[in-house]
């Protein structure tokens, strides 16, 4: 029975898809192009090799994962509607020594799709995962701002996709929206203050 599945990308979705990429592309490299800063314009230029390098793997459900977890006498749940993947194995054959890099995009289909058409949540996720990528002084930024490494790398995440996406002419409420609640992920970091400039400078 399984054979017979309908595949979860149809020619409709690969287009729109394409459609998404093709625009991104255009917009990171504009903003590549107006970055007055070399650091800004690394990140952009990353982001856009990115998405129009890194594959894209979906998956027929909504999230990849969910779990609820206690702390300090609370109940909480995370969320997982995305994931970049960029790992490093090292094989051994006899006296050589392979290593294989890794990297790619898990997705959840019914997230990213309504029909054949992108949502606009799935449109910000997407944006997200393509902003993950080894960024120089990371480690020194999280040490400044007493962050852990990972908590760094999700703000920058989320700042490069907010960029993007008012800049590909999201209008700026809806991706405050969107990250409404994300605040909770950086303790004492201002997270409002930070994407509210991202959206309008």
């Amino acid at each position: 029975m399984g054979f017979f599945r309908k595949p979860i990308l149809n020619k409709e979705r690969r287009k729109a898809l394409e459609n998404f990429r093709n625009h991104a592309s255009q917009t990171l490299d504009k903003l590549e192009k107006k970055a007055k800063v070399g650091v800004e314009k690394a990140l952009y230029a990353r982001m856009r090799k990115n998405v129009v390098n890194t594959p894209i793997y979906f998956y027929p459900r909504k999230t990849l994962k969910e779990n609820i977890f206690f702390r300090h006498g609370r109940v909480f749940a995370s969320v997982v509607k995305g994931e970049h993947v960029n790992a490093i194995k090292i094989f051994q054959k006899g006296s050589q020594r392979f290593i294989v890099k890794s990297d790619y995009i898990n997705m959840p289909a019914e997230h990213v799709f309504d029909g054949s058409r992108l949502t606009v949540k799935g449109i910000f996720t997407l944006a997200h995962e393509y902003a993950h990528f080894p960024k120089q002084n990371l480690g020194k930024f999280a040490s400044a701002k007493k962050i852990s490494y990972e908590q760094a790398e999700e703000l920058f995440a989320d700042i490069l996709s907010a960029k993007l996406a008012v800049e590909m002419g999201y209008p700026k409420e809806n991706i405050l929206k969107h990250f409404k609640g994300r605040e909770i992920v950086y303790g004492k970091i201002p997270f409002k203050k930070l994407i509210w400039n991202a959206v309008n400078r």
